[in-house]
């Protein structure tokens, strides 16, 4: 059945060279990385490899990589890890961060530390925002790079210069599971100390993850039981899913402009197909990735839109996968009343859609609103 595929926020469809790369190390190249005999070693050099090139792709030394199952287990592993370290204090984030850490940042805060959720001013993060939260008590500064509900791109090089100057002890996070692959973020010119990515969002497979952790930098483990990944992160490793998530990186890197250039085109397209059409108001602020568009068809709400658009087998979404069927945290952090609460939408655009995709969800879209009933919202 052909269908056309804009939810690309929520994940990708694998590479077919990444995928039968996956395949190929899973049956020729089987053995445990921690073996000692040469099928082990195999393993550990194709473990290796993968680790630099994911390093690569943010600069970062390969030492300082760790594998993780993904991005919810980066986000965790970074506040959980940073809170048992110290065991009391602040932990300063803002309220339009990934469900993987507002959840444990609010769970923490059940536990005695004091957390603090930055909100949006005029629909946008200020750095001075977050600054302001900070104290001689806080521990970590947890801030995404890339929100994943409106590719709003936050100032995290600047939050983390201020934050250097008003309490250099603190420990700064950064989510990078939207951004990594698609924008420039090199270690030596943003400095956190923590920082998370994932396989899937950049075309490679689900299940496997990453964690930067600057030497020096304490955290304690979440699991324990193995000397895997210096202990951090205990277990053995999947290394085919890593030689994937390590070949995506590469392939993210070496194309991103050209891959950056062709999705600012099917974003612009759409964005100037709907902007006259009456309803439709821009939810994602201007300075935002490419790859994420979020809208509000103003008069129709969200499921009702989505279901239209899946009879026509389009598939889009209306806010982050991993809190599907609840009512967007982003865009009510956001303030933008009800009318765009409840008839959001969140396109994800790919170096795999097509300008005639873009324009056959406009037109969908724009059909939507001319025949759906809707009703107030």
């Amino acid at each position: 059945m052909n269908f056309i595929y804009f939810d690309n926020s929520a994940t990708t469809q694998v590479d077919d060279d990444i995928a039968q790369t996956a395949c190929d190390v899973m049956v020729n190249n089987f053995g445990n990385p921690s073996s000692p005999y040469h099928l082990g070693r195999e393993a550990l050099h194709i473990l290796t490899r993968a680790r630099q090139q994911v390093a690569m792709t943010i600069s970062a030394p390969t030492k300082d990589v760790y594998f993780t199952s993904g991005g919810t287990e980066s986000n965790n592993l970074a506040v959980f890890g940073v809170a048992e370290n110290f065991g009391k204090g602040r932990i300063v984030t803002t309220a339009i961060e990934h469900n993987s850490i507002i959840d444990p940042v609010r769970r923490l805060g059940k536990m005695g530390f004091d957390s603090v959720f930055v909100t949006p001013y005029k629909g946008v993060i200020r750095a001075e925002d977050v600054i302001k939260e900070v104290n001689e008590e806080t521990i970590l500064v947890s801030v995404m790079a890339v929100n994943n509900e409106t590719g709003e791109i936050l100032p995290v090089e600047e939050i983390v210069r201020e934050v250097r100057r008003k309490n250099p002890n603190t420990i700064i996070h950064c989510d990078c599971v939207q951004a990594f692959g698609k924008m420039p973020f090199k270690l030596y010119q943003c400095g956190v100390d923590l920082l998370s990515a994932s396989a899937h969002k950049i075309h490679g497979p689900k299940g496997v993850g990453a964690l930067y952790v600057r030497e020096g930098t304490k955290i304690v483990p979440r699991r324990f039981g193995g000397g895997q990944e210096s202990r951090i992160r205990p277990g053995t490793e999947p290394v085919p899913l890593a030689a994937a998530f390590g070949q995506a990186a590469e392939k993210a890197v070496l194309h991103m402009d050209e891959n950056n250039r062709y999705v600012k085109k099917l974003k612009e397209r759409l964005i100037n197909r709907l902007r006259s059409e009456p309803g439709i108001v821009i939810n994602s602020p201007e300075k935002s990735l490419d790859y994420i568009l979020n809208i509000s068809a103003q008069g129709i709400r969200t499921d009702e839109m989505l279901n239209y658009l899946r009879l026509h087998n389009v598939y889009v979404s209306g806010s982050s996968a991993c809190s599907a069927g609840a009512v967007s945290h982003v865009i009510q952090a956001m303030n933008l009343g009800a009318g765009r609460l409840e008839s959001v939408l969140r396109i994800g655009f790919s170096k795999k859609n097509t300008l005639e995709e873009t324009d056959t969800l406009a037109d969908i879209i724009i059909q939507a609103m001319n025949e759906l009933p809707g009703k107030e919202v």
